[in-house]
């Protein structure tokens, strides 16, 4: 059986590449960090996935074997044999990963023929997170192994949507039945591509990704920060809000535009996916925390990211955005407990303005579009202050 190592055995890593991986056939590795969560799963020997659609999908994963990072020796030997690695431990944890796994490759290396390759893809909610992986792993990499590296490594951008909520008990699993998953096929190294259900290996990755995070991520997080400033728990709970609800509708019409017009996908295609994301947020049936969904506000504000990504490109094909700025001023007001980003993004409004902040996070906008954030922001703030009610009590 083809064997899938899986960096990261939380929520997205079993509930949505574990699920379709082995479904695909894969025999699952799972490497971990929290070691009760290891020892939980190797005693239990299987878990629950149940996932919500029209029709609620229930399905048992079992037949993998799971790593603490702590038994780096016996996770050697699995990573040695497996031809396909896969990450899901959140974006501020691949350098750890990148340190973890550098020794790891140098060993293969050094032992590996010509023929036999690797694939890691970082399934992350991030920007080309592959490659970020890649360039930490290649910092203090042997110089005399690069050149091999490159040519029997490959590092796949990746894009994917799939919610799956944090679990109370970690044998069951609840997630969204819906998948959506590209990679660069070009990026690839050897010639056994994998074959795993809903995953689209892509030509144009830079395509896919920009629809799905301007348009997808976009919305999401618009719910999100206007949910969690007007005290809102859930995800659900903020689409049901009939004002909010509205925001969201046009800020990604503004978003989808943009992308149409960059991307050259249909008005059709466009609304569809628009449609898609204000369908599944009003589910109740997958309650989503609105403080997963507005942690790390400042990455979230970077000049290629959610918002001023798709504002960047409504400007570049001559329209000036509106409700967009609604999601980006309610994250630059929102105070989320426990979030550093939050406390250093309220620290950078406090001590340099709007301004001062839109330099720091190296975004370039007009005059006229700072000035609107401005006087958006302000107007907000009156009128919520700079916390949301239920949610930052929590």
């Amino acid at each position: 059986m083809k064997q899938v190592v899986i960096i990261g055995a939380g929520a997205s890593g079993r509930g949505h590449m574990g699920q379709l991986a082995r479904e695909s056939g894969y025999e699952l590795i799972f490497l971990d960090k929290d070691k009760t969560l290891v020892e939980t799963l190797r005693k239990a020997g299987s878990y629950k996935v149940r996932l919500v659609a029209a029709k609620t999908i229930d399905t048992d994963i079992a037949g993998f074997n799971i790593f603490h990072t702590g038994e780096r020796d016996a996770f050697q030997k699995a990573f040695n044999q497996a031809p396909l690695i896969f990450t899901a431990v959140c974006p501020n944890n691949l350098k750890d990963v990148a340190d973890y796994l550098r020794p790891m490759l140098v060993d293969w290396l050094e032992a590996s023929g010509k023929h036999d390759f690797k694939n890691i893809m970082c399934c992350e909610n991030m920007n080309n997170s592959s490659s970020v992986l890649k360039n930490h792993i290649l910092q203090r990499f042997p110089e005399g192994l690069k050149a091999k590296l490159e040519t029997q490594v490959g590092f796949p951008d990746t894009m994917i949507a799939r919610v799956v909520a944090k679990p109370r008990d970690p044998l069951q699993l609840l997630g969204e039945a819906y998948s959506e998953w590209t990679a660069d096929k070009a990026a690839f190294r050897g010639l056994e591509l994998p074959k795993i259900r809903t995953l689209d290996l892509v030509d144009d990755q830079e395509k896919f990704l920009r629809r799905k995070l301007y348009i997808h991520n976009t919305g999401h997080a618009t719910f999100g920060y206007l949910g969690f400033i007007k005290g809102y728990t859930f995800i659900h709970e903020a689409a049901r809000d009939p004002a909010i609800m509205q925001i969201v509708e046009k800020a990604i019409e503004e978003s989808g535009w943009g992308v149409g017009q960059e991307y050259g996908f249909s008005e059709e295609n466009i609304r569809a996916y628009r449609q898609a994301l204000t369908d599944k947020c009003v589910n109740d049936a997958l309650p989503d925390d609105l403080t997963r969904v507005v942690r790390e506000p400042i990455r979230k504000l970077g000049p290629d990211e959610r918002f001023f990504g798709p504002i960047g490109l409504m400007l570049k094909h001559g329209r000036d955005p509106d409700y967009l700025l609604r999601g980006l001023c309610a994250a630059i007001i929102a105070e989320i407990p426990g979030d550093q980003e939050s406390v250093r993004l309220r620290e950078l409004v406090v001590g340099k303005g709007i301004k001062g902040l839109l330099a720091e996070l190296n975004v370039k906008m007009p005059d006229r579009i700072v000035s609107k954030i401005e006087e958006l922001s302000a107007a907000m703030e009156a009128t919520y202050g700079k916390r949301g009610g239920t949610c930052a009590a929590k």
